[in-house]
């Protein structure tokens, strides 16, 4: 009796968290008008806050899995999570409710809204989702909504980003459900605790593994996987574009660790070698082209994918210590693109254009926002006593133990990184003057970018705050034997 209680407090924990931004989606389609933003920036606060009660609560254990069937036999709805989901979970509340709170005044806001609540919903769903199955609903749910957003509120080459991202993850999309077919008729289940007692025969684990890595490279993206991206990233609306990059990819992080490395950890030895040349080879050319662009946008764009492969390069070295770093590395990042991407756009604004070239010197004119960017370029950039610095130096020493050379390599990011971090600042805030910016950071802009740059800070001073959310459980699953 007191097992089927506790089930039963599990069911509803995870309900309402998946149920927040559903019922948020339906009141900004169908109920609430003009104060549709209000109700998308009370779902993401909600998430977030008791996402964080159930982890204080609990710790490391996160929430129980609740099982009951479905579609048929081989199929259930199962919802819980682990330490490093429910970190996860919380940057999702926290990105999506300051990315709502910045899409203040955008045209036909109820259905913005609701499709913004439906990404939310569907990201919460992945990182809730107990059953391959279920994952891959959730997975799919979110590909609609954010090529719409993208499609009907982007600039630019909208329509043709947001086809390009469309086709690309349903490429990914086909290589999962295909994985997933085949593991379930195979072991004649589809949920994931069953899956990892009863593993797949070695020789099936490679080419099963690699229908799995491809979809979450596609949508992470590891090199050379990257080319929706940049187009994506600046046709989008800036709030959308803030949470591709800071929470969506994360997804991919999330399916790597919980699904490939548990399922298959022989099929992913083996593939190891070669993800982590990727992924390092990935991380200097993200940044390296960063240093090439002239567009701020283009420069988040391509330090973002910088940062991805160096979390992808934390995954793929699968150990316990490189698992809390790509865990510290994903939040920090979350955090940092989406302040980046905002401070861009605030920028933009004053001066009237993305391009560095019609910037410089605004510094004198709008100390605030200079002092801002600096703050988060430091953080992006890893500089010692952020957040960055904590993930990158236990992603790149965990790695060192494993895969030496790919570290090595990797670590020449931290130059080039400076040459792009640093570049911008100079030419942007503290270059020759080209026309003083019309206004410094008003009240509303600092609260949006403020608790982003804090939550930063305090992991750079306290890493284990989240690292330690990684449960014994899941760090065993991440010890890949080589």
């Amino acid at each position: 009796m007191v097992a089927r209680g506790r089930h039963r407090s599990g069911t509803l924990t995870t309900l309402q968290i998946i149920l927040i931004p559903l019922v948020a989606a339906a009141a900004c389609a169908l109920r609430v008008g003009r104060f549709a933003g209000i109700v998308a920036v009370t779902s993401g606060i909600l998430e977030a806050v008791l996402v964080v009660a159930l982890a204080v609560a609990r710790g490391t254990n996160g929430i129980p899995t609740e099982r009951f069937p479905w579609a048929g036999p081989l199929t259930q709805y199962a919802f819980g999570a682990d330490g490093f989901g429910l970190v996860l979970l919380v940057l999702t509340g926290v990105l999506f409710a300051v990315g709502a709170a910045a899409s203040a005044g955008t045209p036909r806001p109820r259905t913005y809204y609701a499709l913004w609540c439906l990404t939310q919903a569907a990201v919460t769903g992945v990182f809730l989702a107990q059953d391959l199955v279920l994952f891959f609903v959730f997975w799919e749910a979110m590909l609609i909504p954010i090529a719409l957003l993208i499609w009907l509120w982007g600039g630019g080459d909208a329509r043709g980003a947001a086809l390009r991202f469309l086709l690309a993850t349903m490429v990914g999309s086909a290589l999962l459900l295909t994985g997933i077919v085949s593991v379930v008729v195979a072991r004649g289940t589809s949920d994931l605790a069953a899956l990892v007692l009863r593993p797949l025969p070695d020789a099936d684990q490679t080419i099963l593994a690699l229908f799995f890595v491809g979809a979450f490279a596609v949508k992470l993206p590891l090199f050379p996987l990257h080319a929706w991206l940049p187009r994506a990233y600046l046709a989008a609306p800036t709030p959308v574009a803030a949470v591709l990059s800071g929470v969506v990819a994360k997804t991919a992080v999330y399916g790597l660790i919980h699904l490939c490395l548990p399922l298959f950890p022989t099929g992913m030895a083996r593939l190891a070698p070669i993800l982590v040349a990727l992924a390092a080879i990935g991380t200097l050319y993200g940044a390296f082209v960063a240093t090439r662009q002239r567009d701020t946008r283009r420069i988040i764009a391509f330090s973002s994918l910088s940062h991805l492969n160096l979390i992808g390069l934390g995954v793929f070295s699968a150990s316990a210590a490189t698992t809390q770093g790509a865990l510290v590395a994903s939040v920090s990042h979350g955090l940092v693109v989406c302040a980046l991407f905002l401070l861009a756009a605030f920028l933009a604004e004053r001066v009237g254009g993305w391009s560095l070239a019609d910037i410089g010197g605004v510094a004198a004119s709008a100390p605030v926002l200079s002092g801002f960017f600096a703050l988060a370029i430091s953080t992006a950039i890893a500089v010692p006593g952020t957040s960055g610095f904590a993930g990158e130096f236990l992603i790149l020493a965990a790695t060192y133990a494993r895969f030496p050379g790919a570290a090595v390599v990797a670590t020449l990011v931290v130059v080039l990184s400076a040459v792009y971090g640093l570049g911008l600042l100079r030419r942007a805030f503290h270059g020759p003057p080209k026309g003083p910016a019309r206004r410094d950071l008003g009240a509303r802009e600092r609260l949006l970018v403020a608790p982003l740059l804090v939550l930063a800070l305090l992991i750079g001073v306290a890493p284990r705050l989240v690292s330690d959310r990684v449960p014994g459980a899941s760090a065993d699953r991440a010890e890949v034997t080589r």
